[in-house]
């Protein structure tokens, strides 16, 4: 199936690996649920994408299930998502941002796309947390958890930046990567994050930043690491300290999440 997208829209389609999670963990559900088939077909389930963009994962859905609602705030995309899905009579597009949507119907699968590292520059943390008084007691959200893991380095850079294909700052890792936090999608999120970081180191250096990684469960047996335009990998300076090895340092990490990097603050004590 061809799909009308827009440039962003579209690297993120050429994003295979992305992509293939979110089938896979989609099919995963409907395999689940095949026995509550109609006589179509399709799952007797009601499935929200929020922030859908061109609809390819509401068309994921829409492959298995009765009713598949796209939600998404900008226009331009939403008219493609409307276009490239008006063959799916168990689709519906809906152009608005879901935070000013009250009265829904519950929903059965929640699908939220987490595209950034941390969820620090993610606006559906918002719309998920808003989304969760309109989801079934027992309803799924795609995907489930969010892993972040963090790791001291010695960098070339002093502004926080992204790991991708456009750009390579050059770092040395200091010590071992650590979990610092752990993000149950079907819980309410804490917007507000802040949290103390024991960082160990195995070799002496300047100690001058920390990288970020997130890794995405879609289920519990799909785990989507970074991709291309999946959660990038983030670098943030630090206070410049000589560590040597076996030194162990406490870090103060605080951010909003949904709220940009501009939020990210750093405190070594």
């Amino acid at each position: 199936m061809k799909f009308k997208l827009t440039p962003y829209h579209s690297n993120l389609f050429k994003d295979k690996e992305r992509l293939s999670g979110f089938y896979e963990g989609i099919l995963e559900y409907a395999e689940y649920f095949d026995d509550l088939k109609n006589d179509e077909g399709l799952i007797n389930k009601v499935v929200y994408d929020l922030g859908c963009g061109g609809g390819v994962l509401t068309y994921f859905a829409a492959l298995y299930f009765q009713g598949i609602i796209g939600f998404e705030k900008e226009s331009k995309i939403s008219s493609y998502a409307g276009e490239n899905l008006k063959d799916y009579d168990n689709v519906l597009i809906i152009n608005e941002d879901v935070l000013n949507l009250e009265g829904l119907n519950k929903a059965d699968i929640l699908i939220c796309e987490m595209l950034d590292t941390a969820l620090i520059d993610e606006e559906e943390v918002l719309a998920l947390n808003h989304f969760l008084d309109f989801k079934e007691d027992n309803a799924i959200v795609i995907p489930k958890e969010v892993v972040n893991f963090a790791e001291p380095l010695n960098m070339d850079r002093f502004n926080i930046c992204w790991e991708d294909n456009d750009s390579k700052p050059n770092y040395e890792i200091l010590g071992p990567s650590i979990i610092y936090s752990q993000i149950d999608l079907n819980e309410r999120i804490d917007e507000d994050f802040t949290t103390n970081i024991e960082l160990t180191f195995y070799k002496n250096g300047i100690f001058n930043g920390i990288k970020i990684t997130t890794v995405t469960l879609i289920t519990d047996n799909i785990v989507l690491g970074p991709t291309p335009m999946f959660n990038p990998p983030l670098l943030i300076p630090v206070e410049e300290v000589n560590v040597s090895k076996g030194d162990i340092i406490n870090l103060k990490l605080s951010y909003k999440m949904g709220g940009g990097i501009e939020s990210i603050e750093t405190l070594i004590i």
